[in-house]
Order: structure tokens, then C-alpha cells, then sequence
């Protein structure tokens, strides 16, 4: 019987050390092969940037804009002249999926004809009120709407499809998510553009936003560090300033940065923010204490750092003079960003160019070791270049990729992977209507619909979207000029009215006191940070977002009949003054 036993327990030792041993074996092939990889893509980046003259040098570490939907003869003379490392695209460049489809084609055609490194193109697509592709896109809500949900889930998938979709339309770097945390209810440029008040909201879904979108195609950039969230100055308009030790900036700010960094985010865009006591003189941008002290050295952070447009004039009105195209590479960042091109971009070009020839980006390190902090700041983007793939689509070194088995069924295999994802959310609807319900929320406290909403709420809405939803619904609607008749009905307990305004809010606050016995319910698209006033008689469903799908969510929440719950974020205090700028600004 022992001989049995022992028999037995060699076999399943036998057993489950052959599965070990597999287990480890493919692991170790699996690693070998990732180094592998590693080393191809340094090889080769510095091989590419080691070939590149000074002024293709330059023109790499700057992103410029081009004046329309095509590539014409300006954006091919500023290609030409500016030699850049990517181009940004805004509303002005993005009409109908086929038109921004063969824009992105031929800026890499263009790219290739005159001998550069394939584009890296930029656009701002966060979602809500900063939706620059309006065409073959799904038009998910903003990322408080989505922050409001709390779930990581929906972040993920926000992500990961809009990055996968701006892919598909050629554009490769995906300005989002935002990581600010928009404590400070009086922040004018932030806003609903952020994903909450506190860092844990923030953590969890903004941050499952850049690991989904990682995984969609396009390379998500985490901003605006270290932290746009407290301010009440716009840095489009002017020069933010935030009294935050670095302490206390680890306690808040930086939280959902490392966490970000931690979980693999592989590009940063940096704050026009002066923090005095840590840098007095810069803004993060500029502030070699901040970029290489912080970001680079003390969080770990390895990937790509490009700037906030350069032109807002946080930079443009405060320190034009000092170079600021220079101060930002010696700070370590790798890219400047222009969202203009002509004379602005040949000025930045000029300055670039002149510290190069005169050695300022050349640096001995505290080991002795010689840098080129310019030269350093291209391999970086031409690795990245390079693991994205962007050499496959006609690049300027032919084959680039049939050099290295291992790197083209790497590639290959992460497009398989992302194409399976994508048909599986497709299939599933993208979840976009789940998503935009989910984060619909009540303000001031949690909203319980009234029963028989037919006979008993009667609608004033003037946004086609939301009528169109209560209408279909069976939703009694009034005009201005019949409310004073129609709101005394027999049986009418709620009024529905819509705002996407303060003065709108204010008006209807006005009219709930007028008739005190009835109970008003004002349903608001976009920005929360306004006067909201708390009256007995009055609730707001609140949506956080403009867009269709949020304004129907509102009709579909009030009529579903379920609690709404309240919201979650830190919103004006009493008697205090609405921002006056940026509530909707053209921001980055």
C-alpha cells in the first residue's frame, strides 16, 4: 500500500512538475522574446536618429497644425519648411470619416515623399464638449459624465473605442484622458473636461480610460501635469499659479499620475502652471524641477512628455524671451507643441536650431556621461514611431519591419487582438446608451421620479433631443405662452423644464417660487459649476455633457422610474461668482 502511495505522489509530483517547468519555460521564451524586441527598437531608433541632419533633428521635436481639410499647397510648404515629428488636427481639418481617412493618408504620404519619419497625428477627442471628430466616432459623453458612473469598466471601454476609431481614421495619438482633478469648482478651463473632485474617483476610471485606450491603437497621452484641477485662471488667457508644496501635491494631484505611470502610461502632457515652491521661476512646462525632478526621476516615468500649446499664452505672453521651445527639451520634454503653423512655427524652429548649433543641448550627466538632450528627445519619439508601427504604412525605410520576425508578428498580433475587442463591444452596441444613463445624477439630493409620469409631469423643453425622448414617452409638453393655463392642471405634480445655462437655471428657480405648490425639475446639460439654487420645490437631473445621446439619457431617466443618485462632486459654494471665462473653451 505505501509503495502504491509513493508510487502515486512521484506521479503527481512528475505531474505538476512538467506543468511548472512548462509554465516557467514559456515564460522565459516569453520574456526573451520581449527583450528581444527591446533591443531591435533601440537599435534601430538610434540607427534612425543617428542618420537625421540637424535640421531634420529640430523639425522632429516640433508638432505644428495645417489651415484645412486637405493636404494643399500650405500645409505642403509647412511640412517642407518645419520637417515636423507630427501634426495636430482640429475641427477646421475634420469633415466626413472618408475625408479625414484620405487627409491622414496623405499627410504620410507626404511624410514619405519628402523623406521624413512617418507623422504622429494629434487630435483632442475627450469626449462632452471637447469633440473635435464629429464623423466615425461614437459620441460617448465627456469624462465627468463617465467619472460620475464610478465604474472602471466604462472607463475602459470609452477608451479603448475612441482610440481604436481614431485609428482606424488614420489619427494615432489621442490627446485624452484628462487626470486633473477638478477640485476647485471655480476652475474656468478644466471643468466637466475632468473625470471628478477627488483623486480616487479620478484614479480608478480616468485611469482605466488611458489603459483601454493603450490597447485601441492610438497612444493615449495622460494630462495636464502636474495638475490642472485647482486653478482659477484659464492658462489659454492667462498664467495659473498654485501654492502646493510637493507634499501636497503627492496627497492629491499626483495621485492619479503615478497611478497611471505605474500601470504603464506611455505619454504626458505637461500644465502651463507656475508652482512656486517648487520651481518660482517656470511653469511645469519649462521647469527642468518638475519634468525631469518629478515626472522623469522621482515618478519613473519613461514615455513621451509633450507640451501644452505653446502659443497659449501662459507661454506666449510670459516667456516668449527666454526661449521657451528650449527651456521645455532642457526641462525633458521630447516634443513642443504648436497649434498654428508659418511664423510661429519658424520662430520655435529658429530658436531650436540655433541652441543646437550652439551646444546648449549638449550636457554631461552627474555619471560623466555626455548627452544630447535634443538628439535624445527624437530617438524617444522614433521608438515610439517604431512600436506603434507607423513604418508600415509607406514608410521612408523600405522593409523596415521584415528585418525582425519577432517585432512583425508582435504587431501583427496586437492588431488581431485589438480588431477581435473591437468586434466583440460592436456586437454588444458599444455600450454607449448604457453608458451615457449610468451617469446621469441628481442634485441636491437623490431624485425619485413620480409615479405615472404620463398624467402627472408636464414638459417646457426646448432641445429637439430631449423633447423628442419625453414626447416618445407620451409626456404632456407646454409652450411659454400656456404655462401660466396648462401648469394648474388638475393632477400635474412635476414640471420638466430644460437648461444648458445659468441664466436659464436662475430663471427657472424664479418660477418655482412663483408657484411653490408645484414641483419643478430642471434638467441640465453641461457644466454643474454654475448657480444652482436649493429651493423646496426644485431638483436637477444633471448630464455633465452636451451631446444627444446625454440630453435623451435625462428624458430617459426621469421617465425609467428608478432613484437617481446624487451627484458626486464639489460644486459652488453658496453666493459665490460663476466663472466668467472658459466654460466652454477651445482647449487642449
Amino acid at each position: 500500500m505505501n509503495q502504491v502511495l509513493l508510487r502515486l505522489s512521484f506521479s503527481i509530483f512528475l505531474v505538476f512538475g512538467f506543468i511548472g517547468t512548462s509554465y516557467f519555460f514559456s515564460f522565459y521564451i516569453t520574456e526573451l522574446r520581449a527583450d528581444e524586441r527591446e533591443t531591435w527598437l533601440n537599435e534601430k531608433a538610434w540607427n534612425i536618429t543617428n542618420k537625421l541632419t540637424e535640421e531634420e533633428l529640430v523639425g522632429q521635436t516640433i508638432h505644428i497644425a495645417i489651415p484645412s481639410k486637405t493636404v494643399e499647397t500650405i500645409a505642403t510648404e509647412e511640412i517642407q519648411k518645419t520637417k515636423p515629428g507630427g501634426i495636430i488636427l482640429f475641427g477646421k481639418n475634420l469633415g466626413k470619416k472618408s475625408e479625414i481617412i484620405s487627409l491622414t493618408s496623405n499627410l504620410q504620404k507626404t511624410a514619405s515623399s519628402e523623406g521624413l519619419q512617418p507623422f504622429l497625428i494629434s487630435t483632442d477627442q475627450e469626449g462632452g464638449r471637447v469633440f473635435r471628430v464629429q464623423d466615425g466616432i461614437t459620441e460617448y459623453p465627456g469624462a465627468m459624465a463617465v467619472g460620475q458612473t464610478g465604474k472602471e469598466e466604462w472607463g475602459k471601454t470609452v477608451g479603448f473605442v475612441t482610440s481604436y476609431e481614431l485609428k482606424e481614421l488614420g489619427i494615432n495619438f489621442l490627446f485624452a484622458p484628462i487626470l486633473d482633478i477638478n477640485n476647485n469648482p471655480l476652475n474656468p478651463v478644466i471643468n466637466t473636461r475632468s473625470f471628478g473632485s477627488d483623486a480616487t474617483r479620478v484614479s480608478r476610471v480616468a485611469v482605466a480610460y488611458e489603459q483601454g485606450a493603450r490597447l485601441g491603437g492610438a497612444l493615449p497621452v495622460i494630462k495636464h501635469f502636474p495638475g490642472h484641477g485647482d486653478t482659477n485662471v484659464d492658462s489659454h488667457l492667462g498664467l495659473p499659479v498654485i501654492k502646493k508644496t510637493l507634499t501636497e501635491l503627492e496627497q492629491l494631484e499626483l495621485v492619479p499620475f503615478k497611478k497611471a505611470i505605474d500601470s504603464g502610461a506611455e505619454a504626458v502632457m505637461t500644465a502651463h502652471i507656475v508652482y512656486p515652491l517648487i520651481d518660482e521661476k517656470y511653469p511645469a512646462t519649462l521647469s527642468k524641477k518638475i519634468l525631469t525632478g518629478i515626472l522623469r526621476e522621482k515618478l519613473k516615468f519613461n514615455g513621451i512628455i509633450i507640451t501644452d500649446a505653446m502659443e497659449m499664452h501662459a507661454i506666449s505672453k510670459n516667456y516668449e524671451k527666454d526661449r521657451p521651445g528650449v527651456l521645455a527639451i532642457l526641462a525633458g520634454a521630447n516634443i513642443v507643441l504648436l497649434t498654428s503653423w508659418g511664423d510661429t512655427a519658424r520662430r520655435f524652429k529658429e530658436q531650436l536650431s540655433d541652441a543646437y548649433a550652439k551646444g546648449d543641448f549638449f550636457v554631461t550627466d552627474a555619471d560623466g556621461k555626455k548627452r544630447d538632450l535634443l538628439k535624445e528627445a527624437v530617438f524617444k519619439q522614433i521608438r515610439k514611431k517604431l512600436e506603434m508601427g507607423l513604418y508600415s504604412q509607406d514608410p521612408p525605410i523600405l522593409s523596415i519591419y521584415s528585418e525582425n520576425e519577432n517585432i512583425k508578428e508582435f504587431l501583427a498580433k496586437k492588431e488581431e487582438t485589438r480588431n477581435l475587442k473591437y468586434k466583440e463591444l460592436t456586437e454588444q452596441g458599444n455600450f454607449l446608451k448604457n453608458i451615457t444613463n449610468d451617469s446621469i445624477r441628481a442634485y441636491p439630493n437623490v431624485f425619485s421620479p413620480p409615479k405615472n409620469t404620463k398624467n402627472t409631469t408636464l414638459s417646457l423643453v426646448k432641445n429637439i433631443h430631449l423633447k423628442k425622448s419625453l414626447d416618445g414617452k407620451g409626456i404632456q409638453s407646454t409652450t411659454a405662452k400656456q404655462l401660466a393655463k396648462t401648469i394648474s392642471a388638475k393632477g400635474i405634480s412635476h414640471i420638466l423644464i430644460d437648461s444648458s445655462s445659468e441664466k436659464e437655471i436662475l430663471n427657472i428657480a424664479n418660477l418655482a417660487k412663483k408657484y411653490p405648490n408645484k414641483h419643478f425639475v430642471v434638467l441640465h446639460g453641461g457644466t454643474p459649476f454654475v448657480r444652482l439654487p436649493v429651493l423646496p420645490n426644485l431638483n436637477y437631473l444633471l448630464s455633465f455633457s452636451l451631446t444627444s445621446h446625454s440630453w435623451e439619457a435625462l428624458g430617459d431617466k426621469y421617465t425609467g422610474g428608478e432613484e437617481v443618485p446624487k451627484v458626486d462632486l464639489i460644486l459652488l459654494p453658496k453666493d459665490s461668482k460663476t466663472p466668467s471665462k472658459g466654460a466652454f473653451p477651445e482647449a487642449l
